[in-house]
């Protein structure tokens, strides 16, 4: 299901709101307000402020060297899942995640949310003041035991970023405008692992999940 390495679930199950990817791309830009709108820092200026509902939920950005540009992100899971309920209260789930499909399912959550936070962070990096030309973005979190574990990676260029209507933003922008999209193996398989498990719930509940069946990726993988 990893957002940058192929369109296997090209619709939201109906554990998230209609406006999740909205919603969870401003609340992490700097300041949570809002898509920037014009470069206001120089680069490489943090791409994510201290102050932000997505560090309060976990995330942590940083500028892995700077020649060549890479950006690390890293959800730490137990902070995001202990902040379950607030992203339930502010409309990025709904109230079918519970406390034992929280449990049963962080990962998918966890990709969820940062399918829906990469955009802002690309935005906010190309538009600060002498960006590079390129860039390399890699996901990780962070499991309760304190290991750090790879989920997704890509590349984005300057020229990418430029084409893509920011104001009218769509899901699946970003997918196409990504260049070497790789998903980690593990994470890929555990994704689509709880991605059953979920659909599965929500079939006992009652639910129609909007999920197709899980199918071999047809993106990249890491090895």
């Amino acid at each position: 299901m990893p957002s940058l390495t192929r369109p296997t679930f090209p619709a939201f199950p109906t554990l998230f709101h209609g406006a999740l990817y909205g919603a969870a791309l401003c609340l992490a830009l700097p300041g949570g307000t809002g898509v920037a709108h014009a470069a206001s820092t120089t680069y490489p200026a943090p791409i994510m402020g201290t102050e932000t509902t997505a560090h309060a939920w976990g995330i942590d950005t940083r500028f892995a060297q700077t020649v060549p540009c890479q950006v690390e992100m890293t959800i730490n899971q137990s902070v995001f899942m202990a902040h379950m309920p607030e992203m339930i209260q502010a409309g990025l789930f709904n109230t079918q995640v519970t406390p034992a499909l929280q449990k049963q399912a962080p990962r998918y959550l966890m990709n969820t949310l940062q399918m829906d936070v990469t955009p802002g962070f690309v935005h906010t990096l190309f538009t600060q003041r002498g960006a590079p030309a390129r860039c390399h973005f890699a996901w990780f979190y962070t499991a309760p035991d304190g290991t750090r574990h790879p989920m997704v990676s890509f590349d984005m260029t300057r020229q990418a970023h430029d084409r893509i209507d920011w104001a009218h933003l769509r899901f699946g922008d970003m997918l196409t405008a990504a260049q070497n999209p790789v998903v980690d193996r593990e994470f890929d398989v555990q994704v689509n692992q709880e991605t059953i498990d979920v659909t599965i719930a929500l079939s006992r509940n009652g639910e129609m999940p909007d999920l197709p069946t899980p199918t071999s990726a047809t993106g990249s993988r890491a090895p």
